[in-house]
């Protein structure tokens, strides 16, 4: 994975067996699950214009999918909704890989930000968040059990707001 390139595309019909395969993996399918053969969340996305949902593949190996809602004039944040590593690809530096490159290819224009929000009972996540540089908004989570992040306007990649 070192030296291959990350190419993005959007989440297509053909990638939904791939990527519900992935949901058995019990951490996997505890923190972004369930998902099940006619599940609405693949109708939603196909038709989605608010966001976009990738599919991340190395070569042709899909290794994530993660979605994102983009900046509006009531919310100029790009907005990470979900990010999902291939089970057997975890603790291999994949996700930092796919968080920078997925920053990268959204260049951010005045004003603009990357946020998003991980569930308290989910402190791998948040862990993962903060060793890439994202800044905690609070330290408590909100009455969803939510804790909000935010990517700092100077950040380890070198890309400024």
């Amino acid at each position: 994975m070192e030296s291959e390139q990350l190419i993005f595309t959007k989440f297509k019909p053909q990638d939904f067996a791939e990527y519900m395969s992935w949901f058995k993996d019990p951490e996997l399918n505890a923190h972004l699950g369930p998902m099940e053969e006619n599940d609405p969340w693949l109708d939603y996305i196909l038709t989605n214009n608010e966001g976009v949902e990738y599919s991340v593949f190395n070569e042709h190996q899909m290794v994530a999918e993660v979605g994102i809602l983009f900046p509006n004039q009531e919310y100029p944040s790009y907005y990470i909704t979900n990010l999902a590593i291939k089970p057997g690809l975890r603790n291999q530096g994949v996700g930092s890989k796919v968080l920078k490159a997925l920053i990268n290819l959204h260049p951010l224009k005045g004003g603009e930000s990357w946020k998003t929000a991980v569930d308290a009972n989910n402190p791998k996540a948040r862990s993962f968040l903060e060793k890439n540089g994202w800044i905690g908004l609070s330290s408590t989570p909100d009455d969803a059990n939510m804790y909000d992040y935010e990517f700092p306007t100077l950040n380890l990649f070198g890309q400024g707001r």
